[in-house]
């Protein structure tokens, strides 16, 4: 695996948080061509294209994200946010469930125990 260029994931991360999708999403292709593991990367892209409005694209992203680590809270509750905002109920609340049983107590758990409650 290639080392992943952090100044470039950096530069990606600050346009999607300054809501420069369009600036974003090719920062995060090519991190990506060069890092295609690079789990965060996956993540950020799969936040920028639902901005975007391409949201089955998105939950693949996302779905990447949490593949690559899926011990990772952060990713694995986006995925059931993202699952959850397109109606995709099954897949949101199995999310959810693993956040929990990942870790109840920290804030992504207790998150996740709060969405769950709505199902």
């Amino acid at each position: 695996m290639a080392d992943i260029d952090q100044a470039l994931l950096d530069q990606a991360h600050a346009y999607r948080i300054d809501g420069k999708y369009d600036e974003a999403r090719p920062c995060y292709q090519q991190l990506l061509d060069a890092s295609p593991d690079c789990a965060e990367g996956w993540w950020g892209l799969g936040l920028t294209v639902m901005n975007q409005g391409e949201f089955d694209e998105s939950i693949e992203y996302l779905k990447k994200a949490a593949g690559l680590v899926p011990d990772s809270q952060r990713y694995v509750l986006d995925l059931g946010k993202h699952c959850a905002m397109l109606g995709m109920d099954d897949e949101a609340k199995a999310a959810y469930e693993k956040v929990v049983a990942l870790d109840p107590n920290s804030r992504e758990g207790a998150d996740a125990a709060t969405q769950l409650s709505y199902y």
